[in-house]
């Protein structure tokens, strides 16, 4: 029999997102199934589904209980059963299974996924194929934070070339070692030269603005690493609001719809940092859900510190750009170019005349 050991279903969905964005690197967002109502009744109580898209599919989760108690023979009706009632990729989710019923699971051809041991669609065979040949990304596919940082500082405050060595690692929030690494990557690309001048080093963009961002533009990639969203504690009385620091800035769609005509998600996101995102995912006063829709708000985490590229708190216009710059939204993509417009270098890419000139940063 496949025994289940003692995990909800929730935390189960959620161990599902995580594993998906840890092997697969890619983002799983889950949602309630709509079609549970259309179900057989036993079936609608057998088990818990959620819907979301795996690589090129459109699949339901299976959630498999603590009550659940069947063997592989009886998951394969259950499976046939459910097939009928959807074209979407059927795929049981365990807490945990030995690998004799794993095995016997496969033989009759049942998707599955034991998150943190075990992923099994044969549907999704090539795809899958495909994604784990690919070659991750690499330095030389795309910039390190620090670089990028450096990069988007250097495109949006123009007026601010001659940076002291102590003063931009402090800025930044990096040591003086990283910044000088993020130099040498930037030079590496052939995006700028280091030029010593006697203790200390300088970056110089050669290139006009214009020139720097079509150079640079395909190296740039989106500063969010993943949403999570969460729940929170009542706040005392006479407070609003939920368990999260005042100082964050928010981000997604929540900061686009503020500077543009589009419209919020339902759920406001903040933008975190490294060391914020640390400090939040183990507060008490927050409780991580799976499904989008059950969260009171989300937690946009970033490869950097959203506000150390211009030292504002809010997000900066040119990475909430590169974040939707490729949303399947072209209203979003709309308005994500729009927050850029202000800028000549970008509008260069469109057709205006650049104007040369040298940027300098220093570096220690």
């Amino acid at each position: 029999m496949l025994a289940q050991g003692g995990i909800e279903t929730r935390e189960l969905a959620a161990r599902l997102r995580d594993y998906v964005r840890s092997s697969l690197h890619v983002s799983l967002e889950l949602a309630p199934w709509a079609n549970v109502g259309s179900l057989p009744v036993f079936l609608a109580k057998e088990f818990g589904y959620v819907h979301g898209r795996l690589l090129s599919a459109n699949c339901v989760f299976v959630l498999v209980g603590p009550e659940a108690d069947m063997t592989p023979a009886e998951l394969g009706r259950r499976h046939d059963s459910l097939k009928r009632a959807t074209d979407d990729v059927i795929i049981f989710t365990f807490d945990h299974m030995s690998s004799c019923n794993r095995a016997r699971l496969i033989e009759r051809a049942v998707p599955f996924v034991v998150p943190g041991n075990q992923l099994y669609v044969p549907s999704l065979a090539a795809d899958l194929r495909e994604h784990f040949r690919a070659r991750p990304p690499g330095a030389e596919d795309h910039l390190s934070p620090a670089a990028q940082v450096v990069t988007l500082r250097h495109l949006l405050l123009l007026g601010h070339d001659d940076w002291s060595p102590g003063q931009l690692a402090k800025d930044l929030q990096y040591s003086a070692m990283t910044v000088g690494r993020a130099f040498e990557e930037l030079a590496s690309h052939r995006l700028a030269r280091i030029e010593p001048r006697g203790r200390s080093k300088y970056l110089a963009f050669e290139a006009d603005p214009a020139e720097t961002f079509a150079g640079v533009r395909d190296l740039l990639r989106s500063p969010v690493i993943a949403s999570h969203y969460f729940t929170s504690r009542p706040l005392p009385e006479g407070s609003a609001g939920f368990h999260v620091p005042a100082r964050l800035p928010l981000g997604g769609l929540t900061a686009l719809s503020e500077r543009s005509m589009i419209a919020s998600s339902g759920v406001r996101h903040f933008a975190v940092g490294p060391a914020d995102w640390k400090a939040l995912r183990d507060d008490k006063n927050l409780s991580e859900v799976a499904i989008a829709e059950d969260g009171q708000f989300a937690l946009d985490v970033w490869r950097y510190d959203p506000v150390v590229v211009t030292g504002e708190r809010k997000t900066d216009p040119l990475s909430l750009y590169l974040q939707f710059r490729e949303d399947s939204d072209e209203r979003v993509v709309s308005a994500a170019r729009h927050l850029l417009e202000p800028y000549p270098w970008f509008q260069d890419q469109i057709g205006s005349e650049p104007t040369s000139r040298a940027w300098k940063t220093a570096m220690p």
